[in-house]
């Protein structure tokens, strides 16, 4: 789960910020739910933990160094 974390987290946020952001001024309205999947990519980003966190989980697994 720790490395799907690390990569959704990032993944998730950002294809909901280009899906306001393509969607210009009405993306940001409640005439469009995308900036619904934006709130939702960031709260989820922020209860499941941040990737910097996965990553030093995921470094201390396999006896690694965590990443700096």
């Amino acid at each position: 789960m720790a490395v799907a974390q690390v990569h959704c987290s990032k993944v998730a946020v950002r294809a909901a910020e280009e899906c306001v952001q393509l969607h210009g001024g009405i993306g940001m309205t409640w005439e469009h739910p995308a900036h619904l999947a934006l709130k939702r990519a960031k709260s989820g980003r922020i209860a499941l933990g941040s990737a910097g966190r996965h990553q030093d989980a995921i470094a201390a697994l396999v006896g690694l160094p965590a990443p700096g």
